[in-house]
C-alpha cells in the first residue's frame, strides 16, 4: 500500500517546485530590477553633489566664469565611475520657486550636453550671488536607443511592469540633481 502511495505523489515535487521557483524568480527579479534604478538615482545625486562642490574652487571674477563652471562639472562627472551610456545632461531647468531665478543653461564642454543650469540670485542687490543646478539624468524606458533602455530589461507579468518607474511625458527618467549657492 505504501509503494502505490509513493508512486501517485512522485510528479507533485515537480509541480510544487515548478511553481514556487516562479514566484522566486519574480521576487528576485524585482529586488534586481528596482535595485539597479536607485543605485543610478543615488549615484546621480552623489556625482552631481561632487560636482557642486568642485565649482567652489572656481573664481566668479574670471571674465569665462560659466565656461570654467562647466568644465569642472564635466570633469567630475567624468570621473564617476558611471559609463558614458548611461548619463546624460540636457535636464531641464529647475521649476520657477519663490526667488523668481531665470536659470541659463551652462555650455557642454567637447561635445558632452551641459550638466547644469545657473541663475543671479540678486535678492540682496549688495551682494549678488550665482546659484548653481547640477543635474545628471538619464532615460530608462522599455524599449528605444540603447542609450535610452531599461539596463535590467523591464519584465511585463499579469499587466503588471517589473520595475514599475513613474513616468514623465511618457519616458521613465531617473535624475540626480544638486543646487548650490556660489
Amino acid at each position: 500500500m505504501r509503494s502505490f502511495l509513493y508512486r501517485r505523489q512522485q510528479g507533485a515535487v515537480a509541480i510544487e517546485f515548478a511553481m514556487l521557483f516562479g514566484v522566486f524568480f519574480v521576487v528576485v527579479y524585482g529586488i534586481i530590477a528596482y535595485s539597479i534604478p536607485m543605485l543610478l538615482m543615488l549615484t546621480f545625486k552623489q556625482v552631481t553633489a561632487d560636482a557642486a562642490r568642485a565649482t567652489l574652487q572656481v573664481d566668479p571674477g574670471n571674465a569665462a566664469y560659466t565656461q570654467l563652471l562647466s568644465r569642472e562639472i564635466t570633469k567630475a562627472v567624468e570621473r564617476s565611475w558611471l559609463p558614458d551610456s548611461w548619463r546624460s545632461g540636457n535636464c531641464p531647468a529647475p521649476e520657477q520657486d519663490a526667488a523668481g531665478f531665470s536659470w541659463t543653461s551652462l555650455p557642454g564642454q567637447n561635445g558632452q550636453p551641459s550638466y547644469g543650469h545657473i541663475a543671479l540670485d540678486v535678492r540682496n542687490p549688495a551682494a549678488p550671488r550665482y546659484v548653481l543646478h547640477v543635474c545628471v539624468q538619464r532615460l530608462y524606458n522599455r524599449e528605444g536607443a540603447s542609450n535610452q533602455r531599461a539596463i535590467v530589461p523591464t519584465l511585463r507579468l499579469l499587466g503588471i511592469s517589473i520595475p514599475s518607474l513613474p513616468e514623465e511625458d511618457g519616458n521613465v527618467v531617473i535624475r540626480g540633481a544638486t543646487t548650490i549657492t556660489l
